[in-house]
C-alpha cells in the first residue's frame, strides 16, 4: 500500500516552497486523536500542522540524509523540541521579518549590448521617441518681441536678465530662445530665480525642476518663490544639485 502524499513541493526560479496538504494535515490528526484519546482534536490541530510541515521537509532529503538523521534519533527528537520552542517564543513581526529575509537567487542578466557611437545611438532614440511641443511640459512661451509687446519689457533687458540667470530662457529650434511666462510678475522676474537657476545650472532642467511639485517644501518651488519664500526654495535646489 503506497503511503499518504503528506505534501508537494513546487520549485520556483525565486525558491523551493512546500505546500502542505490539508488532507494530510486530517489524517495526521485523526492519527494522533486515535493515540491520544485524553486531548481533544481542537488541541491537536496546530500539532498535526507542525508534524506535516516537518515531515514535508523531511521528505525533500535525501536517502542517505535521512538514515543519517534515523540513526541518531535522540539528538533529533531534541532538537526538534529546540526548534518548536524557538519558533514559539518568536515574536510574530520578527517571524515576518525571517520569512521576508530569505536570500532570493541572485540574476547577472544579460550584460551590456555593443557600444554604439553617437550618432547610431542618436539614430534609435529618435526612432522610439515621441515628439512632445515645449508648450506641452514648459507651460506658455513668448519670445523676446512678444514679451516687449506685453509687458514693455527691452530686448537688451530681457537679455541682460537672461545672462545674470534672473529668467529662464528655453531654445526653441536651433538659436531661437523663448521665455516661459509664468516667470514674470508685473512684467518682472520673480525674486530669487537667479540663485535658483545658478545652483542648478541648466535652464531647462531649472525650469523642469521649478514647476514640479515637490511636498517637502509644500508645492511647486516657482509658486512658492512667488509667495516669498525664497530662501526655502534656494535650499532645497541646494539640497537636491548640491
Amino acid at each position: 500500500m503506497e503511503p499518504p502524499v503528506v505534501a508537494t513541493v513546487r520549485k520556483s526560479r525565486i525558491e523551493t516552497r512546500i505546500n502542505v496538504s490539508s488532507a494530510a494535515v486530517a489524517d495526521i490528526l485523526d492519527v494522533l486523536a486515535r493515540h491520544n484519546p485524553g486531548i481533544s482534536k481542537a488541541a491537536l490541530k496546530g500539532t498535526s500542522k507542525v508534524v506535516a510541515a516537518v515531515t514535508a521537509a523531511a521528505v525533500r532529503l535525501s536517502d542517505e540524509q535521512q538514515r543519517r538523521i534515523l540513526s541518531r534519533e535522540k539528538v533529533l527528537a531534541e532538537t526538534m523540541e529546540s526548534v518548536v520552542a524557538d519558533l514559539a517564543d518568536k515574536n510574530p513581526a520578527d517571524l515576518v521579518r525571517i520569512e521576508t529575509d530569505k536570500p532570493v537567487e541572485v540574476s547577472n542578466g544579460e550584460g551590456l549590448g555593443d557600444l554604439l557611437d553617437d550618432a547610431e545611438g542618436r539614430r534609435r532614440l529618435a526612432a522610439i521617441a515621441l515628439p512632445v511641443r515645449l508648450e506641452d511640459w514648459a507651460g506658455p512661451v513668448a519670445g523676446p518681441s512678444e514679451i516687449e509687446r506685453q509687458f514693455g519689457t527691452k530686448r537688451s533687458t530681457l537679455h541682460e536678465w537672461q545672462k545674470r540667470g534672473a529668467v529662464v530662457g528655453l531654445l526653441k529650434g536651433e538659436r531661437k530662445h523663448v521665455f516661459p511666462l509664468a516667470q514674470f510678475v508685473d512684467g518682472r522676474p520673480v525674486e530669487g530665480m537667479s540663485e535658483v537657476v545658478r545652483r542648478i545650472g541648466n535652464p531647462r532642467v531649472a525650469w523642469q525642476w521649478l514647476i514640479q511639485p515637490k511636498p517637502s517644501i509644500g508645492g511647486t518651488p516657482l509658486d512658492r518663490l512667488k509667495k516669498g519664500h525664497t530662501s526655502q526654495v534656494v535650499e532645497a535646489a541646494e539640497h537636491d544639485f548640491g
